[in-house]
């Protein structure tokens, strides 16, 4: 972008690239871009969150291409167009939460199983038929150590299923976290390619000037025009073969992007399904409470 180019707050477009040095590239950021030591390629981006978005190479791109919306400064909201962002539900924190409500409500019966027990055997002594009693007793007692023993399995289950939920999570948080790196490596790829297409088109220019000049010399020999002519036709075919790296590379973020995608869907999909679960084994225990009341 030329320094007399018109700059417009709400079109990422026209923001300069790159920025000033040691600024961050999104406009209205506070913070310093530090700078690496020994030279090299220049920051352009400050990777801290800011008003609701990170300021990343990556969401710079996307900004760029109208993929995402920048949030105004001190707005602390960000609008996503697409799936990129990541969700604010916690289906393992929610998994967590039902998994101890259970367990709470499964040491709650255990907890009054005694006094029941010690009950009955009172209500035992006052009939005539000790044994009948006795034996209705052991009934009672054996059914509600059988539903216990359910209800203690299901926990069980629910736990295990709970803890596989979060292993899950875990597996597609890192797989979003590898597809990232390869989009910012894909983004590393297509800025090089776009640097060494602009190096091209400046080469281009530069040759078909001297090219210009050298036909307005009737000094030059006709070999001296042809050569330059040759090298013409070579600088152009690198600018072809820049375009085709550009074009390779889009396609390998936005399969990158998608593979995100399809990961974090069914690590919910699976999520859910733990969810539904648990609620039902929650659904047993109250059952069992109700009767063993």
């Amino acid at each position: 972008m030329t320094a007399n180019a018109s700059v417009d707050n709400e079109d990422p477009t026209t923001w300069p690239d790159p920025p000033e040095r040691g600024k961050c590239w999104f406009l209205g950021c506070p913070n310093e871009v530090p700078q690496p030591k020994g030279g090299g390629r220049p920051k352009v981006v400050c990777e801290q969150l800011v008003d609701g978005m990170r300021h990343t190479r990556l969401n710079k791109s996307l900004a760029k291409r109208g993929r995402i919306t920048i949030p105004a400064p001190g707005s602390g909201q960000a609008e996503p167009r697409r799936s990129e962002v990541e969700p604010s539900e916690k289906p393992v924190t929610a998994a967590r939460q039902t998994y101890s409500q259970t367990l709470q409500q499964v040491q709650s019966t255990l907890a009054g199983l005694p006094e029941l027990v010690a009950r009955l055997e009172n209500a035992a002594r006052t009939v005539a038929d000790q044994e009948a009693t006795a034996a209705e007793i052991a009934a009672v007692e054996r059914n509600a150590r059988a539903q216990i023993d359910q209800a203690e399995n299901e926990r069980d289950v629910a736990l295990a299923q709970a803890r596989a939920a979060e292993r899950a999570a875990a597996d597609a948080q890192a797989a979003q976290a590898a597809a990232e790196e390869a989009a910012e490596e894909a983004l590393t790829a297509e800025e090089q390619a776009q640097t060494e297409r602009d190096e091209a088109r400046a080469a281009q220019w530069a040759a078909e000037e001297s090219a210009e000049q050298l036909s307005s010399e009737l000094s030059k020999t006709a070999d001296e025009r042809d050569e330059a002519r040759a090298e013409v036709e070579r600088l152009r075919e690198q600018l072809r073969h820049a375009h085709h790296e550009l074009s390779m590379t889009s396609a390998q973020l936005e399969a990158a992007r998608e593979q995100v995608e399809r990961e974090r869907q069914h690590a919910a999909e699976r999520v859910a399904d733990q969810r539904e679960r648990a609620e039902r084994a929650e659904a047993a225990l109250d059952a069992l409470r109700q009767q063993s009341q």
